[in-house]
């Protein structure tokens, strides 16, 4: 048997005692501990949403314009740009069909229309999409309107019977049959944006807006 050093006691509990002192530890009780924690935490009244929301609806309000005058004039440029590329569609279907292609818009200025002229322009099956084997274009404008406007002393569009107004008419030689036209691409708060089409090599270039400084 080992010698106890001095000044230590040398204790040994039994089975017994051990198994008692383990029934005397009170339980652990998780459940309890959690439920205390949750109960005192913070929580938000109605009043507070309803003021954090009214908050985000203010500043939504500020930064809407600012929003806006960053975004400037896109859709009316973007308006320009597709009006510049069904005249170059046109164009080139007439020039590799060896027919004439009317361009058009209606009269509300909301839809451009490229198809071969005759009297079935209006009700030819149409696609929106310039593809390769495309033959017939009708393409809505977003957030912009064109209009076609004389050039000069030249008198002013009108619809045709089928409610379509010509902007022009693509010969197999590339050129165009109309030349005094001026197509004005409008969006609201901007001044408009001028496209003059050429009747002699049926292409077309941005011209600066009336009044505008050169």
């Amino acid at each position: 048997m080992t010698a106890t050093p001095p000044g230590f006691f040398n204790v040994v509990d039994s089975p017994r005692e051990s198994s008692f002192r383990l029934m005397l530890l009170p339980p652990r009780n998780d459940d309890s501990r959690s439920e205390s924690t949750t109960s005192n935490r913070p929580g938000f009244t109605l009043f507070e949403l309803m003021l954090v929301l009214a908050l985000l609806v203010i500043l939504a309000a500020v930064a809407l314009p600012s929003f806006a005058g960053l975004k400037g004039n896109g859709d009316q440029r973007a308006a320009a740009d597709l009006v510049r590329g069904r005249i170059a569609d046109g164009r080139g279907l007439a020039m590799e069909s060896g027919s004439p292609y009317r361009l058009a818009v209606n009269k509300d200025g909301t839809a451009l229309r490229l198809a071969p002229e005759g009297a079935d322009f209006a009700t030819l099956p149409a696609a929106d999409i310039a593809a390769g084997a495309t033959k017939v274009l009708e393409l809505k404008l977003d957030h912009a309107t064109v209009n076609v406007v004389p050039d000069g002393d030249a008198p002013a569009s009108a619809a045709e019977p089928d409610g379509w107004v010509t902007i022009g008419t693509f010969l197999a030689d590339g050129s165009c049959r109309e030349d005094a036209v001026v197509v004005q691409v409008q969006e609201d708060g901007f001044p408009p944006l001028g496209i003059r089409l050429r009747g002699v090599t049926g292409t077309s270039r941005v011209v600066p807006p009336a009044g505008a400084k050169p």
